[in-house]
């Protein structure tokens, strides 16, 4: 790749890393994208039913069942060499603060290694009550219907932002705040059609982060990033491993 020295250079002159992490990433798990209704877990449904705060309001059970093939999927998938790769180059640069800042629910970041992940969409891993009293607890599952919070008795759902919901207000102020102090931000796997995700890169590049976007296919930030590399994330990451390898 013949602007990884680039790159490199600037990860060299860097304090602050941030990862932005899209669905195109864990797809090479296995996980289906949401606009891929052909792979089949999007297909012949309505996520207004199924994945939307409005639908597990109407019929949380169908929600809670649809939400459980899900986590059924991700639980039977792995972290794939991209994952694993963007957790090497944590190790590969000790001196600095990596965050990866993720849209996915699978919690793979962390799994392959990554130690401060902000899951700004939330996690299939976890339940928590729907009133937010403060009520959270791993998903057993065992558990196949919506059940009663032992808090305050309203019901409990998957601890991830559903359509039509919010995001954690916490969890985003901090993803934005670490990429506005990011001095190199990579956007993997990501389509940039999602708000307020979409906003972060741009925000990283307005406070002087350099920014790379890596994508099998252009997408409508590529023309604002510093370096927009037509890679998928194991290719790109294994590489800028390697040569950072190769520097030390």
């Amino acid at each position: 790749m013949k602007l990884l020295p680039e790159i490199v250079a600037s990860l060299a002159q860097a304090k602050e890393i941030a990862v932005f992490s899209g669905a195109g990433l864990s797809a090479d798990s296995g996980i289906p994208t949401f606009r891929d209704g052909a792979t089949g877990l999007w297909n012949n449904v309505d996520p207004d039913e199924v994945a939307s705060v409005a639908g597990f309001e109407r019929n949380p059970r169908v929600v809670w069942r649809w939400l459980q093939q899900l986590k059924r999927l991700v639980d039977d998938c792995q972290p794939n060499p991209g994952h694993l790769a963007i957790a090497r180059l944590q190790a590969l640069c000790p001196e600095q603060r990596l965050t990866v800042i993720t849209q996915n629910i699978d919690g793979y970041h962390g799994s392959a290694g990554n130690d401060q992940v902000l899951e700004i969409h939330g996690t299939i891993h976890r339940v928590r009550c729907h009133r937010h009293c403060g009520f959270s607890a791993d998903w057993d599952q065992s558990t196949t219907e919506p059940y009663a919070c032992p808090e305050c008795g309203a019901l409990v759902r998957p601890d991830l932002v559903l359509f039509g919901e919010a995001l954690n207000e916490r969890v985003f102020s901090a993803a934005e705040k670490r990429s506005a102090n990011a001095d190199i931000f990579f956007c993997v796997g990501t389509s940039f059609t999602v708000q307020p995700a979409a906003q972060l890169p741009i925000w990283a590049k307005s406070f002087g982060a350099v920014v790379v976007e890596v994508n099998p296919h252009p997408t409508p930030f590529s023309q604002l990033a510093d370096f927009s590399i037509r890679s998928g994330a194991s290719e790109f990451f294994s590489a800028l491993c390697a040569a950072l390898e190769n520097r030390q």
